[in-house]
């Protein structure tokens, strides 16, 4: 029996992650499995079970591979902004990045519709890769933060109630753009201007 290099099992990893998530996205996350997976790119189910023992291991190494390429690929963002125009640019770059990015539509929409978050799954991820749903929400608050302490903002504005306002509001963008696929909305127009109206607001606020 020919052993398989490194470069032809990672390779194979890949090709089970792409299959994966080709039919978690059709299917489902709880109706797929690991036949549907194997005979998507012929192989055997023993073959995928060499690479995750299950599903949940299959959904946190897409998570993780989703974060990887969307860090690669957001070098020229800012990841974390300190003043409201940093902060503008911060979410304008993500917008733009979701919308010329189909891959990433794919999988936010597998992810927000297509997967049973029981208590299992999510505990899952939360252990292999801490709270990820709390990054936007923490960006905003840190970059309010720094904007209320340089005097941008009013002292008495409420950044916390008002970065949690901010990031379900982008939550809510991501969910009606992937699942609508609405010719007419554009994230990147639709959600910034929301997001101006909010910003220019607190502006007004602090002076």
């Amino acid at each position: 029996m020919v052993r398989k290099t490194k470069e032809e099992k990672e390779n194979t990893r890949l090709q089970i992650l792409q299959a994966a998530l080709d039919c978690f996205y059709e299917k489902g996350f709880s109706k797929t499995s690991f036949d549907d997976i194997a005979t998507l790119i012929g192989m055997t189910k023993g073959a995928v079970y060499w690479h995750f023992k299950d599903k949940g291991d299959l959904l946190v190494e897409l998570i993780k591979q989703r974060l990887e390429i969307k860090a690669k690929n957001s070098r020229g963002n800012n990841p974390s902004p300190a003043n409201l125009q940093e902060l503008r640019d911060f979410f304008a770059f993500e917008a733009n990045y979701l919308e010329t990015h189909p891959a990433l539509q794919k999988f936010i929409f597998f992810t927000m519709l297509q997967v049973e978050w029981s208590d299992a799954i999510f505990n899952k991820v939360l252990s292999e890769l801490g709270d990820i749903r709390k990054f936007h929400v923490t960006t905003v608050y840190n970059a309010l933060l720094s904007a209320q302490k340089n005097g941008e903002i009013s002292p008495t504005i409420d950044i916390k109630e008002t970065a949690q306002i901010i990031a379900n509001m982008w939550k809510g963008a991501i969910h009606f753009y992937v699942s609508e696929r609405n010719a007419n909305f554009s994230i990147a127009k639709n959600f910034i201007n929301g997001l101006d109206i909010i910003l220019n607001w607190l502006k007004k606020e602090g002076k």
